[in-house]
């Protein structure tokens, strides 16, 4: 008890010097990076669903995005049809999106493997044409509307003048520090070690006690109401729409665990960072090159899916697995 009790210490004191530092950062940046930053804490969060999902319990999900969706759709809903403030609306998108991973949680205790990712994959495709398909509920192509609104009074009299992107981030800031103190007290926890365990030998797991379904089924709920909480603050930024939640941010929340390393929280908050700032810096990059207008265009996903590939290639554990290997051999 009592090594739990210091791992929750030590989780919590990292979360709050996270939060300190995000402040400040949203003090010093210009509103471009603080917007970039507010999207990077919004991602990290649904990629600190797929570490739960993949990294811990080793099932894998292409349909991260259509739980993203669910959230966003369901807030969107609450707000615009029941007047509901966003806070109030973001509970429920949780809610929404706990239930939809229940469902999913369901059909994984059944599946594995590439049958689990197929399935995933097939509703993170047929999520937009749903949207698309009962227009006068979900906006069509065009979406529905919402966003942060205005900074509270009492943080404009503390802070001063608060621009959006500054409110975006702030606003985002004790969700994302949230998530990363659940992650860690819970990956830390018997539970989370249950689903090392059934990650690394599901039968072993079985013998030993553990309930191979139910633990499935509740590390999909888990999962998808990260992935929900994710996709309610993003679809905040100004409209929720299938253009929002396209099939590739499912694979950009993959590709940003991949690279950051897809059982650490540390490599989830790079990857996200990485995927976030990385077309930007290539970008820059690029301008003293001047190469053709379609070869800019698509050299940020060409380096992307390369950076991808030697990851998986020369380091499966990506960055933070490699920063972790490199420190402990100094």
């Amino acid at each position: 008890m009592s090594r739990t009790r210091s791992y929750g210490r030590k989780n919590l004191i990292i979360s709050i010097l996270f939060a300190v530092l995000i402040f400040i950062l949203s003090i010093k940046l210009d509103p471009y990076n603080l917007g970039q930053l507010a999207v990077a804490l919004m991602l990290f969060i649904g990629v600190l669903s797929i570490v739960l999902l993949t990294g811990a319990s080793g099932q894998i999900s292409l349909g991260q995005g259509a739980l993203m969706a669910v959230g966003g759709f369901a807030a969107a809903l609450a707000i615009l049809n029941l007047g509901l403030s966003i806070w109030v609306a973001i509970i429920l998108a949780v809610i929404a999106a706990l239930l939809a991973g229940l469902l999913l949680g369901i059909a994984a205790a059944r599946l594995s493997g590439p049958y689990l990712a197929g399935t995933t994959l097939v509703i993170a495709l047929a999520i937009p044409s749903l949207a698309t398909r009962f227009e006068s509920v979900f906006g069509g192509d065009v979406g529905l509307n919402i966003n942060f609104g205005n900074p509270p009074a009492w943080l404009s009299s503390l802070m001063g003048s608060v621009g959006y992107e500054q409110w975006q981030l702030l606003a985002t800031l004790p969700f994302a520090v949230l998530a990363l103190l659940f992650t860690s007290n819970i990956l830390n926890s018997r539970t989370g070690r249950s689903w090392r365990a059934l990650r690394d030998n599901e039968i072993a797991s079985s013998l030993n006690g553990i309930d191979i379904s139910q633990t499935k089924i509740f590390v999909f709920v888990i999962s998808s109401g990260f992935a929900g909480l994710a996709g309610v603050l993003y679809g905040l930024r100004g409209i929720v729409g299938p253009s929002v939640y396209p099939i590739s941010l499912s694979l950009m929340l993959l590709t940003g665990a991949v690279l950051g390393g897809i059982r650490s929280i540390l490599g989830a908050l790079i990857g996200s960072i990485l995927v976030v700032f990385l077309p930007d810096v290539i970008d820059s990059i690029m301008k003293h090159f001047s190469p053709s207008e379609q070869v800019a265009n698509y050299l940020p996903a060409m380096i992307s899916s390369l950076l991808l590939i030697l990851t998986v290639v020369l380091n499966p554990g990506g960055i933070a697995h490699g920063l972790h290997r490199t420190r402990r051999h100094l």
